[in-house]
């Protein structure tokens, strides 16, 4: 069984399904009640018209038999002229005989006669009966009783009232469907443009970005006017969005910036005192390699913050040239080794020609990004486990795989792993910025490669840097 919550959601889940259901709903009920009292109206209407002639021709013969006296040749004579195919006349003498307008033109029904009668068994004056009989519909009435105790009696055929009034009802509804069709179309048609804006500051919102926040700008020209302020308010957040964001960038590269600069030459003297200190002790070269290791990520740090900076005002510059990646591992291990506590493993082509093959790189960045992907795999191994370089090269260009045995990252994060400040949810706590493989793929893709990862809980990770030739 299908969930209800398929046409449900669509429907109630919107503001554009809410205001169209509410609308139909009264504008529904509107016009059938609308219709509704219109035929209730004019059936009424016809059968006061049915009985005011009733009445009219019911008071003349009253009056004329009054003056008239008890002949019944007379009152018969007076009936028939009154009656006609649809009405009779006749009175109920007080031994119950009937005199009938009966001729040869005009027949009465003792049928109907008599189902009249039955209808007011105790003759109450001015009683009115809707009675169906042979196909046909009769209005009936006790009009008057005599003082010599007879009754006029009356009764009309309403069958052609009927079908007048099913006639009526079907123009009715012929009208109430057409205006109903009309106005729910004219409905919809309002609906949307009242929401369209709105759906344009959804799609709007979904575009926006760090880099088109100055530029992203909602223009409404025809909108209902709370719309339009919603949409002026969207605007002015945007423009302090870019105004802080424009500061927040400019901050962070003045003091990455300022920064570099005096641990460079913090770097350097712990570097110089290690190597010239041969009276030091073992405690105070491990304080001191300590303290040029974390130099030495600190000012990594400050160089993401820096290409990040320069990338989102578009001033990261990256020069491509041909590189023979051959050269760049070997010096990436050169300067590598002395940080790491744990063997780090190249392996090379077997080929010499394979091997020697260029790719296009910045030779800096390309170093770059692979000292940030060795220090991302020391970070998640454990004490001792390698770190392996692997080159492959082929006719479109080589590839490069970092492989570590540290935790893995979960497979749900495998898709967000490259985004800003994202770190893995297994990951021990002070572990990183979450910055350095968000700075990774910003530096590949400048040079035109691409950046893959395969991993696997507990087993390890793969990250792949493929460069065209």
């Amino acid at each position: 069984m299908s969930s209800p919550y398929h046409w449900r959601q669509p429907l109630l889940g919107s503001l554009q399904g809410q205001l169209q259901l509410a609308t139909y709903l009264v504008v529904f009920v509107g016009f059938t009640g609308a219709s509704a009292a219109g035929l209730w109206i004019g059936q009424r209407n016809l059968i006061q018209n049915e009985v005011r002639l009733l009445r009219s021709s019911a008071d003349s013969v009253q009056e004329c038999l009054a003056a008239g006296g008890n002949d019944d040749r007379f009152v018969q004579q007076e009936l028939l002229v009154h009656s006609s195919g649809r009405t009779k006349l006749w009175v109920e003498k007080s031994d119950g005989a009937l005199v009938l307008p009966e001729s040869d033109h005009l027949q009465v029904s003792k049928a109907a006669v008599r189902l009249t009668m039955a209808a007011n068994p105790k003759r109450v004056v001015g009683l009115q009966r809707v009675l169906d009989l042979e196909n046909q519909r009769l209005l009936t009435e006790l009009v008057q009783r005599f003082p010599d105790g007879s009754h006029l009696w009356i009764h009309h055929e309403v069958s052609s009232n009927q079908k007048a009034l099913s006639n009526y009802l079907a123009l009715m509804i012929l009208i109430w469907g057409s205006c109903l069709v009309i106005t729910l179309l004219t409905v919809s048609w309002l609906v949307r443009r009242i929401v369209q804006p709105l759906e344009q500051l959804n799609a709007a919102s979904a575009q926006v970005t760090a880099k088109t926040l100055a530029s992203a700008q909602l223009k409404l020209e025809q909108a209902p006017t709370e719309v339009l302020q919603l949409g002026r308010t969207y605007n002015a957040l945007l423009e302090r969005l870019a105004d802080s964001w424009s500061q927040q960038r400019q901050f962070v590269s003045a003091v990455s910036h300022e920064l570099r600069t005096p641990l460079t030459i913090v770097q350097g003297y712990l570097h110089r005192t290690i190597k010239r200190g041969n009276n030091l002790s073992e405690d105070q070269v491990q304080g001191l390699q300590t303290a040029e290791d974390d130099s030495i990520r600190m000012r990594r740090l400050l160089d993401d913050l820096l290409d990040l900076s320069r990338s989102d005002s578009g001033k990261l510059a990256i020069a491509k040239e041909p590189v023979r990646v051959v050269d760049q591992l070997e010096q990436v291990i050169d300067l590598a080794r002395p940080t790491l506590q744990r063997p780090l493993n190249l392996q090379l082509p077997e080929d010499p020609i394979i091997r020697d093959r260029m790719v296009q790189a910045d030779p800096a960045r390309l170093r770059q990004v692979l000292l940030d992907l060795i220090e991302n795999a020391d970070k998640y191994s454990p004490a001792d486990a390698p770190i392996q370089l692997v080159l492959r090269v082929n006719a479109e260009g080589g590839a490069i795989d970092v492989i570590d045995q540290g935790i893995g990252i979960p497979e749900a994060e495998l898709s967000t792993v490259f985004e800003r400040f994202q770190r893995g949810s297994n990951a021990p706590e002070k572990t990183g910025s979450g910055l350095g493989l968000s700075v990774v793929k910003l530096l590949v893709e400048g040079m035109g490669g691409t950046i893959g990862v395969s991993s696997h809980l507990n087993q390890g990770s793969c990250f792949t840097v493929r460069l065209p030739r």
